[in-house]
């Protein structure tokens, strides 16, 4: 079961993209996941603008959060791995990567691309 603290910022950061407010969203990453956050929200921002989300999964792993959120727009819908860790009490977004086209998020992983194509493992 998901604190329900970090709900509360999923749920906040996903109606900060709903509403259009980029500098909303990203108020909601680390400093160091800058980068990648703003990678995954310009690959996203092709379905835009989002009506609703939907939180697919979340996971524990370690002392951080894996979400996969899934935002509706006009044109489709795109999928974001996020990273949500705890820092200084509040939940905010470590990394993220839009995952939308993938099968799953490990398949840009040349091992397991490889499996996917039938490749045997070397």
């Amino acid at each position: 079961m998901n604190p329900p603290e970090l709900n509360q910022r999923i749920n906040a950061h996903a109606q900060a993209m709903i509403s259009g407010d980029d500098r909303g969203a990203e108020a909601f990453v680390t400093s160091t996941g800058q980068a990648a956050w703003q990678a995954a929200s310009a690959s996203a921002a092709s379905q835009r603008p989002f009506k609703n989300f939907d939180l697919l999964a979340c996971a524990k792993i370690g002392m951080q959060f894996m979400a996969k959120t899934r935002f509706f727009g006009e044109r489709g819908a795109s999928t974001l791995l996020i990273r949500w860790k705890k820092i200084d009490g509040a939940w905010m977004i470590a990394e993220a990567e839009d995952i939308t086209g993938k099968r799953s998020p490990w398949s840009d992983i040349p091992h397991y691309s490889r499996e996917g194509r039938g490749v045997p493992n070397a």
